[in-house]
């Protein structure tokens, strides 16, 4: 649908189009030669033609995010998905009463080996999943996760990580209650206990061998335990009802207090412990089962990648390795007509397609559009300083900033053609920054050939009949 507002056209000719010139900036068509009012004609235009289509995004780089997650989900549309965590384990001394320096001998003896793990933020967000079990495995990992020049090593959601098959702990079933408050009388402050699960015995006797194997100079620096002990791998079992989906992530685990302890007898009286802290270097490994899923257009999406007709009715956005948008508007800008196109605004709406229903685990806060180049390259758009994406409640909808981008495609189309095939790319959506590598939000949202609330540019923009002379 086009159409002309006359009433409009005053206003964007006084405040935005005051004059063109025959030498032009690529974010601005616009120089500065005076026109008369015929020569500008204002419209509106939602009629693009829209190839749109989801992708999965489980190659994400992930490694040290800001948080990692632990746990299981489950969906009729998503199907199963399992967040395992590999981390590095250090040595770590505290000044503690319960510590005895020079307890730990050959002849030590484990009274018990406990994790503790911190909640974070919790995933459903609801006291329904307080107490759900999870069960999970842990196993040594058999590789180095630092590279050989100390850089930390390269890893994604999908990443295989080596492991040692024999468990060192485990099957575990834990109920984790992240609404389970007490008193904490020493800080006056009410706190959520961090999930503690006892481990096997003989895990803490590997950790403490391995100690005992190193120099007196390697105890004393925490960073020498993963060269002789490359880390634990926290393997999850998937759950298959969503009823049984419980995720939740730590911040921070190095300083959030994420650790294994190891109580021991030792030479003196009394009880000592050994702490093995988890990190610095860790990520978030996630095994999807899409197989599982009962939305055929979501499978057939996620696998054959750049299928514009089974993403014509929906698409689908989630984030920790999930899936994203992919899409591009291949008629732009000659649909619009004219020599000279200014783009006065631009924004792509994207509606949710599931508005209304209680999602367990919840939808992204804001969405990012970015240029897609190749596999593993990205770039920003030039909106992105002002980038929208929004989630608006009362309406159900996301609307991103594309408005720089748009124009300077038409800079491109109309004055700098030969340079036009280094700059249209697709484009693609995902949530924005960290719910994109550290949460597992979801949504599902209209393709460009819903009936309705369908997937759309909505583009003001101003077509300049330039009788300058300007080539």
């Amino acid at each position: 649908m086009r159409f002309s507002f006359k009433g409009l056209l005053w206003s964007l000719a006084a405040v935005l189009l005051l004059s063109v010139s025959c030498k032009t900036d690529p974010d601005s068509i616009l120089g500065s030669g005076m026109h008369d009012d015929d020569d500008l004609v204002a419209r509106y235009d939602t009629a693009f033609r829209i190839e749109a289509f989801s992708v999965p995004d489980d190659s994400l780089i992930i490694q040290n995010s800001s948080s990692v997650l632990l746990g299981t989900s489950y969906s009729s549309v998503w199907g199963s998905a399992a967040y395992n965590l590999v981390v590095q384990l250090l040595t770590l001394r505290t000044e503690d009463a319960d510590y005895h320096s020079g307890d730990l001998t050959s002849n030590y003896r484990i009274d018990s080996v406990i994790l503790y793990l911190p909640y974070s933020t919790i995933f459903p967000r609801h006291q329904r999943m307080d107490g759900r079990a999870m069960t999970f495995s842990i196993y040594e990992v058999e590789e180095d996760l630092v590279d050989g020049t100390g850089y930390d090593s390269a890893y994604s959601t999908n990443y295989d990580v080596r492991y040692n098959p024999v468990a060192l702990s485990g099957p575990l079933t834990v109920n984790p209650r992240p609404f389970d408050t007490v008193y904490d009388s020493l800080s006056a402050t009410t706190i959520v206990r961090p999930l503690q699960v006892h481990l096997a015995n003989s895990f803490g006797e590997r950790l403490l061998n391995t100690v005992l194997s190193m120099s007196a100079t390697e105890q004393a620096d925490i960073a020498s335990f993963p060269k002789y002990f490359g880390g634990i791998y926290l393997k999850v079992q998937p759950c298959t009802q969503e009823n049984e989906s419980i995720v939740f992530s730590a911040s921070n685990l190095y300083a959030d207090g994420a650790m294994i302890r190891v109580f021991f007898d030792g030479n003196s009286t009394g009880t000592s412990f050994q702490d093995f802290i988890l990190g610095p270097l860790r990520f978030t490994q996630v095994l999807r089962d899409r197989e599982v899923s009962t939305d055929a257009l979501y499978k057939s999406q996620m696998a054959h990648v750049g299928d514009t007709a089974s993403g014509a009715q929906r698409l689908y956005v989630e984030g920790s390795g999930g899936s994203r948008i992919r899409f591009r508007i291949p008629d732009f800008p000659t649909e619009l007509g004219g020599d000279k196109i200014v783009i006065n605004q631009a924004v792509i709406v994207l509606e949710n397609a599931d508005m209304g229903d209680d999602s367990e685990i919840g939808i992204p806060e804001q969405l990012s559009c970015f240029r897609y180049i190749n596999r593993g390259t990205e770039q920003e758009l030039p909106d992105a300083s002002n980038p929208g994406g929004y989630y608006n409640e009362n309406n159900g909808e996301y609307r991103l900033n594309v408005t720089r981008y748009f124009q300077r495609l038409a800079y491109l189309n109309t004055v700098d053609t030969a340079n036009r095939v280094y700059y249209e790319n697709y484009l693609d959506v995902t949530p924005l920054s960290d719910d994109r590598y550290e949460q597992p939000v979801r949504v599902v949202l209209h393709g460009p050939g819903a009936e309705k609330d369908y997937m759309r540019m909505e583009v003001i923009y101003t077509v300049i009949n330039d009788s300058t002379g300007c080539p």
